[in-house]
């Protein structure tokens, strides 16, 4: 099964299958201006992060959810109560329709290990403003491996090299022009679960990761799993890293210029997305 066709079968379900971690989105909201904002949550999947932190901007922002998935934001559409909506867009990271210096943030929640790095960090910083934000919500392959699944599912974490170290995301924010690295934070989330819910979610494939193993090979790790499982109530605590980076004022007359010849303005939210091929334009809902 291919990833893309993973995300297909599991969109009905996805939100009842994962967990949504409040505290990185609280800290985001720290670091944020106290006014209206209009940002970009990147892999938004069904947007269960993008409701989330567009109930806490300040009224009157922005926030478009953007995934390539059609079923994914199918769900995101039909989540939507009218409350706190978002704009969803259907692109992929690295060739984002969204004019340059528009955006006060640009996040990204455990979606960027599916992303080509080089080419997603170069368009967050085109489209950052200056001074912008772009906060990484992800787990590293060390982190990965502590987890249940890294501890107990069979080859959970060999087959999942997708995920970058820190130094490696350092590194990649550092060699993105424009992008200045801003700081880094884990975050740890005890967790407690049954086996039967952690069966459940290995059932219903709810990592990605899930897709590496060919039909036979997943009932059997799903066998193995069960059987390693510690006892009738399984706790453990998840790590997660934030990277925080930054577009600095010092490339505003750059920037300025760029924008003057794509005809980029601090624009209205219908008016963030340009031209792209095969991009579809913000749906409001």
């Amino acid at each position: 099964m291919s990833v893309s066709d993973h995300f297909s079968l599991v969109a009905p379900v996805y939100d009842a299958l994962r967990t949504t971690d409040e505290a990185p989105v609280r800290r985001i909201r720290e670091l944020l201006p106290d006014r209206r904002v209009i940002g970009l949550d990147i892999g938004c999947g069904t947007g269960r992060y993008s409701r989330l932190l567009r109930g806490m901007l300040h009224p009157g922002s922005v926030l478009v959810a953007s995934d390539v998935s059609a079923a994914m934001l199918a769900e995101l559409k039909a989540s939507d109560d009218g409350q706190e909506s978002v704009l969803a867009l259907r692109s992929t990271a690295e060739q984002m329709p969204v004019r340059t210096g528009s955006l006060d943030l640009v996040t990204a929640f455990n979606s960027v290990h599916h992303f080509e790095l080089e080419r997603f960090l170069a368009v967050a910083g085109r489209v950052l403003k200056p001074n912008g934000r772009l906060f990484i919500y992800t787990r590293t392959p060390e982190q990965n491996a502590r987890t249940i699944w890294g501890r107990y599912f069979p080859g959970f974490a060999e087959r999942e090299q997708r995920l970058h170290s820190e130094a490696a995301l350092q590194e990649a924010v550092r060699r993105t022009p424009g992008l200045k690295l801003v700081d880094t934070q884990n975050f740890r989330h005890p967790r407690s679960s049954t086996p039967g819910r952690l069966m459940a979610q290995a059932e219903g494939h709810h990592y990605s990761t899930f897709s590496m193993y060919s039909p036979g090979e997943l009932r059997e790790a799903i066998a193995t799993f069960r059987g390693r499982l510690p006892g009738p109530e399984v706790t453990w605590v998840d790590e997660h890293l934030l990277v925080v980076a930054g577009r600095g004022w010092r490339d505003r007359r750059r920037r300025s210029k760029v924008a003057t010849t794509t005809g980029a303005v601090p624009a209205p939210a219908k008016e963030l997305i340009g031209s792209s091929p095969g991009a579809q334009q913000p749906d409001p809902r």
